[in-house]
């Protein structure tokens, strides 16, 4: 998917549909690639393409797991020389607490705000690269929201942020 330097996004959620799915499209509302999940919700694979439908980053959901874990690979296959790293949830918290670390255990992103009304910031080394919102695009419909990432951002670290904003909300869904 070609971002084309691309640093604010909206997403639109099928709203009737078997599996997770949705488009993703840049503030021109012009369509720039698609999110699908499985119908089976057991060890769910979620998929981010380009207009081509060709996979650029694939998220594989943990079965049994205490806590949430998701792990990232770039492209469409679960190989482990594609693994980028894993986004995980606190154990044990009264209000959810997220973070994204690298293959070494490194974290690189900490989400802080509620993730569950989708209203929530993706900080780095403490300074905030992304902010997740319904109101930052006045959407009054349901499953549609905007990401808005920092400029400075390499468009890798925005596909990773893409696919971390799929999974909270996947989260969120998950949790109703």
């Amino acid at each position: 998917m070609s971002l084309l330097n691309t640093r604010e996004f909206i997403l639109k959620e099928k709203m009737i549909s078997l599996t997770d799915k949705g488009k993703i499209f840049n503030m021109n509302n012009e369509e720039i690639g698609s999110f699908r999940g499985k119908l089976i919700k057991i060890g769910n694979t979620y998929r981010i393409r380009d207009l081509d439908d060709v996979p650029v980053l694939t998220v594989q959901e943990k079965i049994i797991s205490l806590r949430s874990s998701y792990k990232f690979f770039k492209g469409g296959e679960k190989d482990d020389d594609q693994f980028i790293g894993k986004l995980k949830r606190k154990l044990v918290a009264i209000k959810p607490s997220y973070w994204f670390e690298d293959p070494n255990e490194n974290r690189v992103f900490t989400m802080k705000g509620n993730v569950f009304t989708l209203k929530f910031k993706i900080l780095k080394d403490g300074k905030q690269v992304a902010e997740i919102s319904k109101k930052l695009w006045k959407s009054l419909l349901r499953g549609h929201y905007g990401v808005k990432m920092s400029p400075d951002l390499d468009d890798d670290s925005a596909m990773l942020i893409l696919g971390i904003v799929l999974m909270l909300h996947h989260e969120k869904e998950e949790n109703r």
